[in-house]
């Protein structure tokens, strides 16, 4: 018995798409990285210089307060009143929740009185001031 394959005489070409899963997948690891360190940065916030050497608490909500009086939770601009709300709707779920506070240096005292104040207001009982090393 003679089996004959027609496509012996025939050459098959095509487009080996591996490598360019694999760059692809390497280039959006890298894309995701840079965009935490990209998105830390957005708003530019002048910490005031501390002389003693205490670690911020660890997994904690951020609450940026910028130069120009703008309020941020985590990265998302929000009004006192809201951050209030938000916080206690987080200290319901998490009970030992953490608060990490980032107020620039030139900021009026009462301004970061106001978003202390509602952290307390929220019930969070952790909170505390970034402060950049000397």
């Amino acid at each position: 018995m003679n089996f004959k394959n027609d496509d012996e005489g025939m050459m098959v070409s095509g487009i080996n798409v591996t490598p360019l899963v694999d760059i692809t997948l390497v280039l959006l690891i890298i894309f995701m990285v840079t965009a935490t360190f990209i998105s830390e940065r957005a708003m530019d916030v002048n910490l005031p210089k501390s002389a003693t050497k205490e670690d911020a608490p660890s997994p904690a909500l951020t609450v940026t307060l910028g130069k120009d009086g703008t309020l941020k939770l985590m990265k998302k601009q929000v009004t006192t009143a809201e951050l209030t709300g938000l916080l206690s709707r987080e200290m319901q779920a998490h009970p030992d929740e953490k608060v990490l506070i980032k107020a620039h240096k030139d900021l009026p005292y009462y301004m970061v009185a106001e978003v202390l104040e509602a952290v307390k207001l929220a019930g969070i009982k952790r909170a505390a001031l970034a402060m950049e090393r000397k």
